[in-house]
């Protein structure tokens, strides 16, 4: 059984796909300088992962859902956690010397009073 020999080449200098179907390019000389990277629009945004529990995902599933059969549309749990971020940026929650999370909870309580 024959085996496949990978070089440096192969598996830097190519695309997947040309990797994957065996396809060879010509060489194309190297850049001097790498391409100036776009930039980003202000509101560009980026992608969080938020871990909740059961009941804190049901309340923002109820949230969403209660948009939808007052006659609005549903929002997403996305838009809803996103629009309370805004809402307390706005807030000027202040954070300073919390230690741990029942004293944040109660700042986050005080401020919406």
């Amino acid at each position: 059984m024959k085996r496949a020999t990978i070089t440096e080449e192969l598996a830097y200098g190519s695309t997947a796909l040309d990797r994957l179907t065996g396809e060879k390019k010509a060489a194309s000389p190297a850049p001097s300088a790498p391409p100036p990277a776009p930039e980003l629009p202000k509101s560009a945004m980026i992608k969080l992962s938020v871990f909740v529990g059961r009941d804190e995902d049901a309340y923002l599933e109820a949230l969403a859902s209660a948009a939808k059969f007052s006659g609005g549309k549903k929002i997403s749990k996305t838009k809803l956690v996103e629009a309370m971020v805004r809402a307390f940026r706005n807030s000027k929650l202040d954070v300073r010397g919390v230690r741990n999370e029942d004293e944040l909870l109660s700042r986050v309580t005080a401020q919406l009073r």
